[in-house]
């Protein structure tokens, strides 16, 4: 009895054990791996082993990945999109209050560039071809200019060149899980083309350039003559602007695109249409008062250097190639009052109303002033003076009565062979208390002086032969400062300061048939921002205006081919 209760006791025993033995192969397991994987966000990647449990989980540090199945030997999930941006993670699988850790089990893989396209214009598409592309925390730029992606695989990419790309050379960089890879070789924006332009134009008028790569929001921008003019990229095969109002020294500009570094110019100018156009801006002189002398083809000024007053008078000669004025000589320091100056077509003069030398006359091709015989008249300001048949007259203007500024009427001629003085018919009587006939313009037609634009309505006319003087029409509008021209026999009055605002200060031609006697108005504008005092004379068969305000803050030159 004794030895069947031992036999029992060793079989219970044995049962124990067994049931040990089958607890202990149950257990979950993850068969190990002898390093770690490589992966990238968004992958499925298989966890092997044995008795896993069919609702365990899948963590990547603490980001839970998707289960796609579990057999209890094998569970595939997706590498989930950021694991705390780390490239290498632990990965764990939990079940109840169970966690299997695999250490430093997964590591991201780094993008790779194989090739992309080289070159491409702005807005364009550029395909990347490489590898291990995704699009959480994807950026993709060209330099340090981010691009928007428009396709996306894990091995290719769709972008745009970005608008605000800064060189037309650049490194694509591409950055995806966490890591940054380069292209191997440069970027480079497409160079625009021009191929044609809208040949000539009127100021104002719409212009089109016509070529390609070309972008709406790309940084192009267009010069005419290297000045900056606003511009509209209408697609990415044409741009247009208005012909702004600038100076045309040529009636002509030179068309430039510029993109980053690009300079792109077109081999044809643009023609200006225009019959009035500003050459040139600014002048080195004093244009207040000042009268242009003509003397063979040549141009002239008596004016002071611009902001220097009591550095004297300087002669000035006009360059019609560039529009330029140069100094001759040295200048007359002795002019302290009012002056006026004119030619006999071979010499300048001028009166120095304060004297105590009232006369002079200077060398245009040297500039060398020379005293002469002193004015026989009354002292005067702004009186007027022209030349005919090598002799100089000069008379009008206005004195001082009483402190009272009066006309002054009285004529003389002054005959450069003897240096002498003589007086002439008086130009009108009965106006010392009127207007005085200052600051007039005089011009010589068929050996004929025309004297206007004094002050008021009237003008006149002086025949050397007879030494008379004869009243013209009055003029349409009274006005002063103003630029006048012989032009086709008729006489031509440009723009001018409006006496008392009388008239429409809008109109900027008149013209006077001396023929006819006869003034109308000629409905032509020069230009809208010209100032209204100038002076004008023809050069080379073209009329110029030279315009000033009364603080010369603007000078601007103006040509035109023709007047009406």
């Amino acid at each position: 009895m004794h030895k069947r209760l031992i036999w029992v006791f060793v079989i219970l025993i044995f049962i124990v054990a067994c049931k040990k033995d089958n607890a202990g192969s149950n257990a979950p397991q993850i068969t190990p791996v002898q390093s770690t994987i490589k992966a990238d966000w968004g992958d499925e990647i298989i966890l092997t082993g044995k008795n896993i449990p069919l609702d365990a989980s899948v963590f990547f540090g603490e980001n839970q990945a998707t289960v796609i199945s579990n057999n209890g030997s094998e569970i595939r999930c997706i590498v989930p999109n950021s694991f705390d941006d780390q490239l290498t993670t632990s990965v764990y699988i939990k079940y109840k209050d169970q966690t299997i850790e695999l250490k430093n089990y997964i590591t991201l893989n780094a993008p790779l560039i194989t090739s992309f396209t080289p070159t491409q214009a702005i807005g364009d598409t550029v395909i990347i071809k490489g590898n291990h592309f995704s699009t959480f925390k994807l950026h993709v730029k060209f330099g340090d200019t981010e691009a928007k992606v428009v396709g996306l695989s894990k091995q290719s990419l769709k972008v745009l060149v970005p608008d605000d790309i800064k060189s037309i050379h650049t490194t694509i960089s591409v950055t995806s899980q966490l890591q940054t890879a380069l292209a191997g070789s440069t970027f480079e924006v497409l160079k625009p083309v021009i191929t044609n332009i809208t040949p000539e134009a009127f100021i104002g008028d719409k212009v089109v350039i016509t070529g390609k790569y070309f972008h709406p929001l790309g940084p192009f921008f267009v010069y005419l003559d290297d000045e900056q003019v606003g511009a509209t990229i209408e697609n990415n095969g044409v741009i247009s602007f208005n012909v702004p109002y600038k100076t045309y020294p040529g009636r002509k500009t030179t068309i430039k695109i510029k993109l980053l570094e690009y300079e792109v110019t077109y081999p044809v100018d643009l023609k200006i249409k225009d019959n009035w156009v500003m050459v040139s801006k600014g002048i080195p002189f004093s244009a207040y008062n000042a009268t242009p002398l003509i003397i063979g083809s040549q141009v002239y000024v008596v004016a002071q250097i611009k902001g220097f007053r009591d550095d004297g008078f300087y002669l000035w000669h006009f360059n019609q190639t560039d529009f330029s004025w140069t100094k001759i000589g040295n200048p007359i320091t002795t002019v302290k009052g009012s002056y006026r100056v004119g030619t006999n077509e071979s010499k300048i003069y001028l009166y120095n109303s304060n004297g105590p030398d009232t006369f002079y006359e200077c060398d245009p091709t040297s500039g060398t002033w020379t005293t002469k015989a002193n004015f026989i008249g009354p002292q005067r300001n702004d009186p007027v003076m022209f030349g005919i048949g090598g002799k100089l007259y000069m008379g009008a203007g206005a004195h001082y009565v009483d402190n009272i500024r009066k006309s002054i009427d009285d004529w003389y001629v002054y005959t450069p062979a003897t240096n002498t003085w003589a007086q002439i018919a008086d130009m009108r009587k009965g106006f010392e208390d009127g207007y005085p006939m200052a600051l007039a313009q005089s011009v010589v037609i068929n050996n004929i002086a025309y004297v206007l634009c004094g002050g008021w309505f009237e003008g006149y006319k002086y025949n050397p032969a007879a030494n008379t003087w004869t009243g013209i029409q009055n003029a349409l509008e009274p006005r002063t400062q103003v630029g006048v021209v012989a032009y086709k026999n008729k006489i031509y009055t440009l723009k001018g300061y409006l006496v008392q605002n009388v008239g429409n200060s809008n109109r900027d031609i008149f013209s006077y048939d001396p023929a006819s006697d006869h003034w109308e108005f000629e409905p032509v504008k020069v230009d809208p921002y010209s100032d209204e005092l100038d002076f004008a004379f023809i050069s080379g068969g073209k009329i110029y205006m030279l315009s000033y305000d009364a603080s010369e803050s603007q000078n601007n030159l103006y040509e035109a081919l023709m007047l009406p």
